[in-house]
């Protein structure tokens, strides 16, 4: 009987655990063919997510718990979640079920055709306020232009199922900055979608505010591409040919006026266009500086080499 592991990172999710198990139960009691380990991560939860995972794990064996000494963030919840799942394949997913469970059996139909990533793909943003749908909108296309060769699905997030190969394969890139929708296409292999309509959130309030996103925005592009830096390269080029170009021509008019007589009312280095150019570049530049730092502050995080989470206990599944 294959084994299949659920890892479910949860923050602060006392009010969606009992809610949680009682639906991803009724679809995983139908799958008999199957085995299933959970395994649920605390990410260093302040309310009872704990406790009452524990009192969970009395009444359900198949639930492994992972809690860490602190919160440590999403993608540490994850990075962890799949180091310690053993299964021969694995299904990561939320807690607060707006991945629906009813979609893991075509998840695994999916994976049982030989598929070796099965992403969960949104369909539907149109219960997402203007703000979300559009910045998610530009993100996906800014993502998909710096990305190269590593093609990051549209509307994919970390609801998706991946084969043991994978899953080896994910556990063994070391970088600090973990982003786990980058790292998944990153490593390849066999890959199909599946779709899907996001359910609405049916207690507690969601932890993914505007911040999370910008913050993993800024996170995606700067593990998966080093093409901002480039920018800075050929914006600064083109803008010095720019410049120059102007210059001459203003000197050259200046002297044909003054000394050609020509009827030409030429007044060079105008003291309002200096001074907006001087503001551009400055903005420009300062711009451009914000994004070297972000790539600085990343070698110096990866360069410390310190743990991403530590974990505070282990319950293992039987």
């Amino acid at each position: 009987m294959k084994e299949i592991s659920l890892v479910v990172p949860m923050y602060n999710e006392e009010e969606m655990i009992p809610l949680f198990f009682e639906e991803i139960n009724k679809v995983l009691n139908k799958l008999v063919d199957y085995k299933f380990e959970i395994v649920c991560v605390n990410d260093g939860s302040k309310d009872n997510t704990l406790s009452l995972l524990k009192k969970k794990r009395q009444e359900q064996s198949n639930i492994h718990i992972v809690s860490f000494s602190r919160n440590f963030g999403h993608e540490s919840a994850v990075a962890a979640g799949i180091k310690a799942a053993r299964g021969e394949a694995v299904i990561v997913m939320d807690a607060d079920l707006q991945d629906p469970p009813k979609l893991i059996p075509e998840l695994i139909n999916k994976w049982e055709e030989g598929y070796q990533v099965v992403n969960a793909k949104r369909v539907d943003r149109k219960k997402d306020s203007w703000m979300k749908r559009n910045t998610a909108a530009a993100f996906y296309k800014v993502i998909s232009k710096l990305s190269g060769k590593t093609k990051i699905p549209e509307n994919v997030g970390n609801y998706r199922l991946l084969d043991r190969v994978v899953v080896d394969q994910v556990n063994l890139l070391k970088e600090k900055n973990r982003v786990f929708r980058v790292m998944v296409p990153y490593v390849g292999y066999k890959v199909i979608d599946v779709e899907f309509k996001r359910e609405e959130r049916p207690k507690g309030k969601t932890h993914y505010n505007y911040k999370s996103m910008f913050t993993l925005a800024g996170n995606s592009i700067t593990s998966a591409s080093i093409i901002p830096l480039k920018w800075s390269f050929k914006l600064g080029i083109f803008l010095t040919c720019l410049f120059s170009v102007l210059f001459v021509a203003d000197i050259t008019l200046w002297v044909i006026s003054n000394f050609i007589n020509w009827p030409l009312d030429v007044i060079p280095y105008d003291t309002l266009a200096i001074i907006f150019s001087m503001f551009l570049c400055l903005g420009i530049l300062l711009f451009f500086i914000g994004i070297l730092c972000e790539y600085v502050g990343r070698i110096m995080i990866e360069t410390q080499d310190r743990p991403i989470y530590y974990v505070d206990e282990d319950i293992k599944a039987d």
